[in-house]
């Protein structure tokens, strides 16, 4: 049966783009002393997007959009929860998350696994009055910079986190970039007892998933499917 549930933060429990926009245009001001606008990928929220769409991970962004060298992608790394802090806008869940995320946690272990900051996430966790439902939140500042997602180190801290790498089970991990599928892929090679099931949350958004090369093992199109997906999932354990 589920033993628990991990989640990505970015895109699957709120809407971080504009804010991520705006923390990288600043990063980007310090560490590379340019103006944002040389770059198509920061002049607006469509375009950053897009970006984001096609990079494995933060770092693949950064050398891809802004040709950062390794140097300059780990001191960008180390401004993020500045950055990020400094912005004080706290995100609402999508909607209906929240009355997902407290069903499952009164059955359910729940973690965070994120390319976000641990600080972030907590505290935006605590704005939206559900921080005590995850027992275990992974940012990027307990991942070495090479070891981001789609490797599986921050997921497998998370599930030894949550106590549950030796146990035989099911766990769920809700993302929505093919860079979820792919971590969730990858951390299923490392795992002996356990199998990760992934569901793509995806919540009406026009991604062309079809062609990802790492498909999740179920969309969710709403925030309600998933709770439906889990049903279903546990039925045919």
């Amino acid at each position: 049966m589920i033993e628990g549930v991990i989640w990505d933060y970015d895109g699957t429990l709120v809407d971080t783009r504009q804010k991520n926009l705006e923390v990288t245009r600043e990063i980007i001001i310090e560490v590379l002393n340019k103006r944002y606008e040389e770059f198509p990928a920061l002049l607006n929220l469509a375009n950053y997007e897009k970006a984001n769409s096609i990079s494995a991970n933060w770092r693949d962004l950064y050398a891809r959009e802004f040709l950062m060298n390794d140097e300059q992608r780990n001191y960008a790394g180390s401004l993020w929860t500045k950055y990020q802090m400094l912005h004080a806008t706290r995100l609402d869940l999508y909607a209906g998350l929240r009355e997902a995320i407290i069903e499952i946690g009164n059955q359910y272990l729940q973690g965070i696994v994120s390319l976000n900051s641990y600080a972030a996430i907590r505290d935006n966790l605590s704005h939206n009055n559900i921080e005590n439902y995850f027992s275990a939140i992974v940012g990027y500042e307990e991942v070495d910079f090479s070891k981001q997602k789609p490797d599986p180190d921050g997921l497998l801290k998370c599930i030894t986190h949550l106590n549950l790498k030796h146990t035989p089970g099911t766990i769920i991990y809700i993302g929505d970039h093919e860079t979820d599928a792919h971590c969730a892929s990858n951390a299923n090679r490392a795992l002996c007892k356990k199998k990760i099931i992934t569901i793509g949350a995806l919540y009406e958004k026009q991604q062309a998933y079809e062609h990802w090369n790492y498909k999740p093992d179920h969309i969710a199109l709403t925030t309600s499917r998933i709770l439906e997906i889990m049903r279903e999932i546990n039925l045919c354990l």
